[in-house]
């Protein structure tokens, strides 16, 4: 039995990652359902906040053919690039010579629940629920649907400020190294 005051994470001593992982930038890839809204802004946010530490992309399990235009205007008004944002299919990232992806967020439930165990070489995985902005999913005025895109702004842009500064030693602890050279981060097993 453990002692009141341990915890299996504070309390386990944390292994160096292998040199090539620290060497280059954490790819982080967004994954939703069209990746026309939610984790194409999540890209962009990453992308203008954390790009000295990450190589953000996303990508969506059926894309749509374009942006949607009330992500773009909030990206625009708010000063972050928009240029190359494109909707991208999710196979892109799962072909050899992808760029590496060392965590997957995924940012609707049908990409959280189809996604389970697909990744090769096991990144950090999380989910982050997010509604829908998609107007088709959204049926309401353009002021409502304008008001959830700002709401989706907000909440992403306060996970990504997060995982922008998150320390190295936090995504150790939520991960094992590998032993290969450059096994990226690794779920727990």
């Amino acid at each position: 039995m453990m002692p009141p005051d341990s915890h299996p994470l504070r309390d386990a001593p944390l292994s160096q990652p292998p040199r090539a992982v620290m060497d280059r930038r954490l790819g982080v890839l967004f994954v939703g359902r069209v990746n026309a809204g939610r984790s194409l802004m999540a890209e962009a946010l990453l992308r203008h906040q954390a790009s000295h530490r990450f190589d953000a992309h996303s990508a969506g399990l059926t894309p749509a053919r374009d942006l949607n235009p009330l992500v773009l205007e909030r990206l625009r008004a708010e000063g972050i690039a928009t240029d190359g944002l494109a909707p991208k299919a999710l196979d892109h990232f799962m072909r050899p010579e992808a760029p590496p992806v060392d965590i997957v967020i995924t940012v609707s439930e049908l990409a959280a629940t189809g996604m389970a165990g697909a990744w090769p070489g096991q990144p950090v995985t999380a989910h982050w629920a997010l509604p829908d902005p998609d107007p088709a999913r959204y049926p309401a005025t353009p002021v409502d649907r304008r008001r959830l895109v700002d709401t989706i702004f907000q909440d992403l842009r306060r996970r990504v400020d997060v995982l922008a500064v998150l320390p190295a030693h936090c995504l150790l602890a939520l991960s094992q190294w590998g032993d290969d050279e450059d096994a990226g981060l690794r779920t727990a097993g």
